[in-house]
């Protein structure tokens, strides 16, 4: 007698990689089995992570969009990030957050060492010419930029934090009549943050940038001359002005960096969710 079960029904199908040749219990390390095309039989099913890395290791630029062996074009589900990962304005705006936000740590960093940042070093120039020291030069520029600063116009700005012996003699101008302190709001608050970090951070990406050329002992020499300096009157203030170029051109940097390392962190996340290849039903 002869047993003709067999023949009433077909034996389940089993699904296999074409790629790797494993089967569904490698998804969990290689993604869902899915039939990406038309193809039938052993070579219908396909990892997603082998597909995905098939993609992008093939020699031939159509493997990339439709399948080698059947030839169809692959369909793709688009996320709602599509592009942004290239978007300049989400980028730059990501950027200048992150900025800021290193700005502001720096200003703790600045009011924590407020007293090393009242004189600059005084190390011999002779010396530094055979040995300069970078943190030296970062501490110098960022005292020369506190002096400024206190002198400017914003000066009533930094008069709670930069204390009296920054300044020559008593540290008032004279008739100028004491204030009483202030509970000053959010947006004075802030920008008083704002401007005792930035030095730190301008000065920090300089030394870094000097580092490589080797002209880290003539910006020492000036930002020492314009830190032991004080503005008379409206005189022409030179070593102000080249010190607060330095500066600028060191913030500019330090923000050029963050917004390229933005840039790539936010390309390399926001990559791995903007294409999905849809399964053939």
């Amino acid at each position: 007698m002869s047993d003709n079960t067999g023949n009433n029904h077909n034996p389940p199908e089993e699904k296999q990689c074409r790629i790797c040749l494993d089967g569904p219990e490698a998804e969990r390390e290689l993604g869902k089995l899915i039939r990406p095309c038309l193809c039938k039989g052993s070579i219908s099913y396909v990892h997603v992570q082998c597909l995905q890395k098939w993609r992008t290791i093939s020699t031939s630029k159509s493997a990339f969009f439709s399948c080698p062996q059947c030839h169809y074009k692959y369909r793709f589900a688009r996320t709602r990030m599509v592009g942004l990962a290239s978007n300049p304005v989400l980028v730059g705006g990501l950027s200048g957050f992150f900025f800021t936000l290193i700005v502001m740590l720096a200003s703790y960093v600045t009011t924590y060492f407020m007293a090393a940042f009242e004189e600059p070093t005084t190390s011999s120039y002779f010396s530094s010419v055979f040995f300069v020291s970078p943190l030296e030069v970062a501490q110098d520029l960022v005292v020369a930029a506190l002096r400024i600063l206190k002198e400017g116009s914003i000066d009533g700005l930094l008069d709670d934090t930069i204390t009296p012996t920054a300044t020559s003699g008593s540290g008032r101008r004279p008739g100028r009549p004491l204030r009483p302190p202030s509970n000053p709001g959010f947006v004075r608050r802030f920008i008083k943050r704002f401007l005792l970090g930035l030095p730190l951070v301008g000065a920090g990406s300089l030394v870094h940038m000097l580092l490589s050329v080797g002209y880290l002992v003539p910006v020492q020499w000036l930002a020492r001359y314009r830190g032991n300096r004080n503005r008379r009157d409206n005189s022409r203030d030179l070593a102000a002005l080249i010190v607060v170029a330095l500066l600028v051109m060191g913030t500019l940097r330090a923000l050029l960096k963050v917004y390229q390392l933005t840039q790539m962190v936010t390309h390399r996340l926001l990559l791995r969710a903007e294409d999905a290849i849809v399964e053939v039903a």
